[in-house]
């Protein structure tokens, strides 16, 4: 089970694979570095996780303004919050998505409203785009990824990988398939076409989309947004 979450997310995902029977094989591909910024107003109406990153990193900032409704991208991302002692107002019990927050009926309400979002530099225009057609929307950005170094980790897990055909490859974001792919041609550029013939288990349909362009034939996605989603997605492509 080639697991490619960053070293420091991915102990939970570890334990549930060893659980469940597998051998799971750690190649990090990104590692997450904080960004020292500030929000540009001291009180917003309602302010919105994209991630349970993006909690990890805003903590310290969050503390820093005034709020009076907060909204979390799903139920990872809210029980981070909860772990904090935040109380979290609402956010989509089924998926995890930008368009299941945009479609609740809370969300929905925010009319003319000052919103604060939290997350990480770069990624989709989704949940702003939804929410400034009736409301004042920015962004502050508290962590970037950053593609790791190769390591002798990462040349002695794609070998041993590679010497089975039972594998399973996860992936929990487009950007860490992508520099996973990157990562193996570098490391061996004939391992570039082998990998893509392997069961790959991803977190939503949008890395889906990413992975049959890139060449995955056998993709599954995991039922929810989350460890437990994942694993059955695993479980599921075995």
């Amino acid at each position: 089970m080639l697991l490619t979450r960053a070293l420091l997310q991915v102990e939970k995902l570890q334990s549930m694979v060893v659980e469940s029977g597998n051998t799971p094989l750690l190649f990090p591909t990104l590692k997450l570095n904080s960004i020292t910024t500030k929000a540009t107003k001291n009180n917003y109406d309602a302010v919105i996780f994209i991630s349970a990153n993006a909690v990890e990193h805003g903590l310290n900032l969050l503390k820093t303004i005034n709020y009076h409704q907060i909204f979390a991208v799903g139920s990872t991302t809210a029980k981070k919050l909860n772990e904090s002692n935040i109380s979290v107002d609402d956010f989509p019990k089924n998926k995890a998505s930008s368009e299941a927050l945009l479609a609740m009926p809370a969300v929905q309400k925010l009319k003319n409203q000052n919103i604060l979002i939290f997350r990480g530099e770069g990624g989709r225009e989704t949940l702003k785009q939804g929410l400034e057609k009736h409301n004042t929307v920015e962004y502050i950005e508290v962590y970037q990824r950053v593609v790791c170094h190769i390591t002798s980790l990462h040349r002695q897990t794609l070998s041993q990988f590679l010497q089975s055909n039972q594998g399973i490859i996860t992936a929990t974001s487009v950007e860490n398939l992508s520099a996973l792919l990157s990562m193996v041609e570098q490391i061996d550029a004939d391992a570039l076409n082998l990998i893509k013939r392997y069961p790959l288990a991803v977190l939503g349909e949008r890395i889906k989309t990413f992975a049959q362009s890139a060449g995955f034939s056998q993709i599954k996605v995991a039922p929810k947004t989350s460890d437990t989603g994942l694993l059955k997605a695993i479980q599921c492509s075995s």
